[in-house]
């Protein structure tokens, strides 16, 4: 039979006072005429039979059976069936079957036996290599007169046809950072292990990546063709990705190969983060020519990564002067600060001052950028204005002075500020004691009965420049003799007054 041989082989085995001894497949036999003994007194040797069954390229299986000679009428007698299995290899559905004779009757067995047919059967499934089996039975003979039991034995000795089976299984393992910043590029990092008893063949890895990662040439998915992967080896892979924007990337991987063998990662999450700057720059809505003029700056990190190597820049607008900053370095047109970390959350102050040589309005831009941070700009207006600075100077050329003789009164306005002046009028009130020489200046005066000089109005007068009248007088009483005078503008709320006072004397 294809992969099995069955070799079966029954005997008769005639049990009495002789021993039969069968090998190969050949019988032999050798029988003893039992030893006499009185009646009185049975022996009590017992008959011994052996048998060994052998067939060619089959295993081999021996019986051996015992049996007292004599035996009462009626009376309980132990037997013995032995099996063996002679041979390396299993035998299968061991059948031993005593055929009874008709004065012979069955108590019991250890192992328990089954009665099919008048025949007395033990049935073993299988008896391993070199083991032996025995029956240990117990039977009465119901009458008196020779007691003949027929054993055999039957079984089977298949051939196994042997393979080995072999089952690839895959682990496989994905890592990935944490958190990274949204300007590094995040590397995926694959390892395939093969930790089955057989080769993974046409083994593939598959990531569908999460909305919002690509590789570097742009795909929304990882596919990689491992091939065959032997049983206690691995790989490793990796792969590098573009996050597109900033949150949490939650996926994992799939490896499958032939046999439906499928392996798939634990999931993997990257939070991507970013430094995100906030800038604030501050300053006067208006101020003057000449004058100092401070922006308040301040930068803070609103993001949820650092901000590295922050800087700020702060470019001189035109027509304006440095004149100092608060940390900052100029370069150039330039004020620059740089913040080496600047944690999420934390804030930089600084500030820059700066003055107007020119009127006009001034945009004083400041911006800040860091490493993968968008650069911010804010911007502050300030519109600069012109002031005028009238300085109003009024002194006598001669002081004391004697009745004979004059002095002359000098009147000086001096535009300090940077704007111009305009209608300007200036008068002079005489002392009651006093008498006019003469008047002259930027404008013409005019001199009225109550010793009032009125001159007429200068319209414009430059900044940084002067304009003088004078006015020379005598006295006619000696004393302290006053000579008042007094200012007025387009840009003078109220008139600036002047009083000089003269001492003549005789």
């Amino acid at each position: 039979m294809d992969g099995l041989l069955m070799c079966t082989k029954t005997l008769s085995l005639l049990l009495c006072i002789c021993l039969l001894v069968i090998s190969g497949c050949q019988e032999s036999e050798q029988t003893a005429p039992p030893q006499q003994a009185p009646l009185a007194q049975p022996v009590v040797q017992p008959n011994l039979t052996s048998k060994i069954y052998t067939c060619e390229a089959c295993p081999v299986v021996r019986l051996d059976t015992t049996m007292p000679v004599q035996v009462q009428a009626g009376t309980e007698f132990g037997y013995t069936i032995q099996v063996t299995n002679l041979t390396d290899e299993v035998v299968t559905n061991v059948i031993v079957t005593d055929v009874s004779a008709s004065n012979f009757q069955p108590v019991r067995s250890n192992p328990p036996h089954v009665i099919d047919q008048n025949k007395i059967k033990w049935i073993f499934p299988e008896i391993g290599p070199r083991q032996t089996v025995q029956i240990d039975g117990v039977g009465m003979a119901s009458a008196g007169g020779e007691v003949v039991n027929y054993i055999d034995v039957t079984y089977t000795a298949p051939v196994r046809l042997r393979t080995i089976s072999l089952q690839p299984k895959i682990v496989i393992t994905k890592s990935a950072p944490a958190e990274i910043s949204a300007c590094a590029p995040i590397l995926y990092i694959f390892k395939v292990e093969n930790i089955g008893t057989g080769p993974a063949n046409n083994l593939r890895m598959y990531d569908t990546l999460p909305q919002g990662l690509t590789t570097s040439d742009g795909n929304s998915s990882i596919d990689i063709t491992i091939g065959s992967l032997p049983a206690g080896k691995s790989r490793t892979y990796s792969v590098a990705l573009t996050a597109a924007r900033t949150g949490t990337y939650v996926n994992n991987v799939v490896a499958i190969a032939d046999g439906e063998v499928t392996a798939e990662s634990g999931e993997v999450i990257t939070i991507v983060r970013k430094p995100v700057l906030q800038i604030t720059n501050t300053g006067p809505e208006t101020d003057y020519v000449n004058m100092e003029t401070t922006y308040n700056i301040s930068v803070t990190n609103t993001g949820d990564w650092p901000a590295i190597d922050t800087v700020i820049e702060n470019i001189l607008p035109q027509g304006m002067r440095f004149v100092r900053s608060q940390g900052g370095n100029l370069t150039d047109n330039r004020v620059l600060w740089k913040v080496a970390r600047l944690n999420p959350g934390e804030t930089v102050n600084t500030s820059v001052t700066l003055s107007a040589a020119a009127l006009g309005t001034i945009q004083n831009t400041v911006t800040a950028s860091a490493v993968c941070a968008d650069t911010v700009t804010a911007i502050a207006s300030t519109e600069i204005k012109g002031a005028p600075g009238i300085l109003f100077e009024v002194g006598d050329t001669t002081d004391p002075v004697r009745l004979d003789n004059a002095t002359t009164y000098r009147i000086v306005v001096t535009n300090q500020g940077s704007v111009p002046v305009t209608n300007i009028v200036i008068k002079a009130t005489l002392d009651t004691a006093m008498n006019l020489v003469s008047n002259v200046g930027a404008t013409k005066g005019q001199v009225a009965e109550n010793g009032i000089i009125t001159f007429e109005p200068l319209t414009w007068l430059a900044p940084r420049t002067q304009a003088i009248w004078e006015v020379t007088v005598k006295s006619i009483n000696e004393g302290d003799i006053r000579f008042e005078t007094e200012m007025t503008a387009d840009q003078l709320t109220s008139p600036v007054m002047e009083t000089e006072s003269t001492h003549f004397f005789k």
